[in-house]
C-alpha cells in the first residue's frame, strides 16, 4: 500500500494543480483554498512537493500522463488494499470480487479520496470563522476526527468483497477516524524530526524518507482499524500465549482462515473427492 501511494501523490499533485489552472483559472482564491487543503494532508512535505509540482507546466499533455500514472498507481494501491482487507474480514476467495469489479471498486476509493479533500477545503472555511484558538483547535480535532471516519467507512465498505456488520463498521470508524487525526495531529513534529535528522545524512532522499515513513503510518492505522474491528466481531480474545494451549479465540481463528482459504465450491469439493476415492479404490483393485 505504501508503495504505490508514494508514487501515485506525485502525479495526483501534479494532476490537480493543472486541472485547478484550467477550472478556476477566474479564481486564484479558491485555487489556493484546495491546493493548501490537499497540502495539509501530507504535514512539512506538503508544500515541498506542492512548490516542486507547481514548476511543471500544467499543460493538457501533462495532465494526461499525470492522470494515467496517478490512476496506475492509485489502482495498484487499492488492489493490495483490498486483498488486505479481505484477508482480515476473512472474505472468501469464493467470494471475492473479479479482476474487472476490482478495478471498478478501486476508481471508486479515489473519488473517496478527492472528496476528503473536498470536504477538508469546505470544513477549513467553516472553522476559520471561530476566533478562539483553544475552541478552534477543539473543533478542528473533532471535525477531523469525524471526516476520517466517513472515509475510512467508505474505504472499507468499497474495498471489502462483503457486506460488514454493524459492529464492524462502528469500531473500524472509530480506531481508524481517531488514529488518523491524532497522526495528523503529531505527524509534523515526527516527521519533522526525522527528515531534520535525515537531511544531514541523506540530503534530498531525505523527503523521499519522510514521506514513505507518513504514508507507511496512514497504511498501518488503516489495517489496524480493519483488525480491531474484526477482532470485536469475532470474539477473537483471549488469545493463547503459550501456542500448545489454545484458546476458544484461537480455535475461531483458525476457522476463520480456513474459510478464508477455500477455493473451491462445496459440490466442487464433494465431486473431487469422490473421484479421489475413486482413482485410489481403482489403484487397489
Amino acid at each position: 500500500i505504501s508503495y504505490y501511494s508514494f508514487f501515485s501523490i506525485f502525479p495526483l499533485m501534479l494532476v490537480l494543480t493543472a486541472v485547478l489552472e484550467i477550472a478556476l483559472a477566474d479564481n486564484d482564491e479558491l485555487q489556493a483554498d484546495i491546493l493548501d487543503s490537499a497540502i495539509q494532508q501530507i504535514p512539512v512535505l506538503g508544500q515541498q512537493i506542492a512548490d516542486n509540482v507547481s514548476e511543471l507546466d500544467g499543460s493538457p499533455t501533462v495532465v494526461v500522463i499525470g492522470l494515467l500514472v496517478a490512476i496506475w498507481a492509485g489502482l495498484g494501491a487499492t488492489r493490495v488494499a483490498q486483498d488486505a482487507l479481505n484477508a482480515v474480514f476473512a472474505v472468501p476467495f469464493l467470494r471475492r470480487a473479479n479482476w474487472f469489479l476490482r478495478q471498478f471498486r478501486g476508481l471508486a476509493v479515489l473519488v473517496v479520496i478527492g472528496s476528503l479533500v473536498l470536504g477538508t477545503t469546505i470544513l477549513s472555511s467553516i472553522l476559520s470563522g471561530v476566533t478562539n484558538g483553544l475552541v478552534l483547535s477543539g473543533l478542528s480535532f473533532l471535525a477531523s476526527v469525524v471526516l476520517n471516519a466517513l472515509v475510512i467507512l467508505a474505504l472499507f465498505s468499497v474495498l471489502t468483497h462483503r457486506k460488514l456488520e454493524r459492529v464492524e463498521l462502528w469500531v473500524s470508524g472509530l480506531v481508524g477516524g481517531v488514529g488518523w487525526a491524532l497522526l495528523h495531529l503529531v505527524g509534523a513534529f515526527y516527521i519533522d524530526r526525522v527528515v531534520t535528522s535525515a537531511t544531514r545524512t541523506y540530503g534530498v532522499f531525505a523527503v523521499v524518507i519522510g514521506l514513505l515513513s507518513w504514508v507507511y503510518l496512514q497504511a498501518r492505522i488503516m489495517l489496524t482499524a480493519a483488525e480491531a474491528a474484526s477482532v470485536a466481531q469475532h470474539h477473537l480474545w483471549p488469545r493463547a500465549i503459550v501456542r500448545e494451549r489454545p484458546t476458544v479465540a484461537d480455535r475461531a481463528v483458525a476457522d476463520l482462515i480456513s474459510d478464508r482459504e477455500a477455493r473451491l465450491k462445496e459440490s466442487e469439493r464433494n465431486y473431487l473427492e469422490q473421484m479421489s476415492e475413486a482413482s485410489t479404490a481403482g489403484r487397489q483393485d
